[in-house]
């Protein structure tokens, strides 16, 4: 189940601030090289969970539905293969460590503390390092936030996707807005000014004026970081397959660019600095 996808070193940001669901820029980087070509002695670490208790109707990324998850030798290939990249890479620092999917939410908090140690152990992780884990609305308790946080994750990133339970069923979530707003409101009582959200635009039947509705609301409830996508077509998703049968229709791609900009109007009026094309947090602190 592991492969080369499972773990990725990337060069130290210039700003340390949370990526978003699913996201790793670049290849795995065996040795992450600076512009002139020597080895960076510190990095970002990504941590890829390969699982989801279903998939969506637009994902097309690597992860497996299984109901039965061998955790302790996920917990096992995963060290191992930390103890190897680390070693292999020559970083000496890690100062910021990702984990995405999948649900990433779905291990168990003792897995993520192991790799965490592992990573300790076989480099150095900086003082004020960034450990960031995404999670399902529906795959995370109160107490389990309470042991993500013990395992040493200092920042969430809610995948909530939409407010409206129509769009949410389209997507296949498997979540309602109860359960979005509910794990939000969780997180960021464990995670104050460290909760971010993640929310897809460009839905099926969506309108630009009910996209600045959401999105106002969406700032209701996370006034920390938000991650905005634009929903792709991917052939061979079950969406892709409902648009070309004429089941659904998305959106004109003016509409689309449309709600991209005002959206980024909405959040910079709102006092969100946008460090990334998808991505736009209040406190972006500078790395060290």
């Amino acid at each position: 189940m592991l492969g080369k996808a499972a773990l990725r070193l990337f060069p130290r940001p210039a700003r340390r601030c949370l990526r978003a669901e699913g996201q790793c820029p670049g290849e795995p980087l065996a040795q992450p090289a600076s512009e002139d070509g020597e080895v960076l002695h510190r990095a970002s670490l990504y941590v890829h969970w390969p699982f989801c208790k279903r998939r969506c109707t637009y994902c097309n990324f690597n992860k497996y539905i299984s109901p039965n998850v061998d955790h302790n030798a996920m917990r096992d290939g995963l060290v191992q293969e930390t103890e190897t990249l680390l070693r292999d890479s020559q970083v000496k620092e890690i100062t910021s460590v990702f984990f995405g999917g999948g649900t990433p939410s779905l291990a168990k908090p003792s897995t993520i503390a192991s790799i965490l140690e592992t990573v300790a152990k076989a480099s150095r992780l900086s003082h004020n390092v960034e450990v960031s884990l995404e999670a399902n609305p529906t795959s995370v308790s109160t107490s389990k936030l309470a042991e993500f946080k013990k395992a040493g994750v200092t920042r969430i990133s809610i995948g909530i996707q939409a407010l409206h339970n129509h769009d949410l069923k389209i997507l296949g979530r498997d979540h309602t807005v109860h359960e979005a707003v509910w794990s939000l409101e969780e997180a960021r009582k464990l995670y104050p000014g460290c909760t971010s959200v993640d929310i897809i635009f460009g839905r099926p039947g969506q309108s630009l004026e009910l996209w600045e509705e959401e999105l106002e609301e969406i700032l209701t409830l996370c006034d920390h970081h938000v991650s905005l996508y634009q929903l792709t077509l991917e052939r061979g998703t079950a969406l892709y397959k409902q648009v070309q049968e004429k089941v659904v229709s998305m959106p004109e791609q003016d509409e689309v660019a449309n709600m991209y900009h005002a959206a980024r109007s909405i959040l910079e009026k709102a006092g969100f600095h946008q460090y990334e094309v998808s991505n736009f947090a209040k406190n972006v602190s500078e790395g060290t």
